[in-house]
């Protein structure tokens, strides 16, 4: 994972200090500051929540389809590009 970089202004969050002490032991033994692995941490949590919300919206559109009917939906529309772009 690429360092992450902080900017200003640099906003305070409350942790608990039993959280604290193990995200500093964490963040020591990864040779980061306590800053570099909460940025990390927030940035992992964003993602997989996008990742789930993506995922719940995909599961919406696929209304039941096994993954075979998603293939041959895709290669159809692919197809149909295709023929699309070659009349132009």
């Amino acid at each position: 994972m690429s360092t992450i970089q902080l900017m200003t202004p640099k906003k305070n969050v409350a942790i608990a200090p039993e959280l604290l002490e193990q995200a500093d032991k964490v963040a020591q033994a990864e040779g980061k500051t306590v800053d570099e692995f909460a940025a990390q941490a927030m940035q992992r949590e964003i993602a997989r929540r996008t990742l789930e919300r993506v995922r719940a919206q995909a599961e919406l559109r696929r209304r039941g389809m096994t993954d075979e009917d998603v293939e041959g939906t895709v290669e159809r529309a692919v197809q149909e590009s295709r023929r699309e772009q070659r009349g132009r």
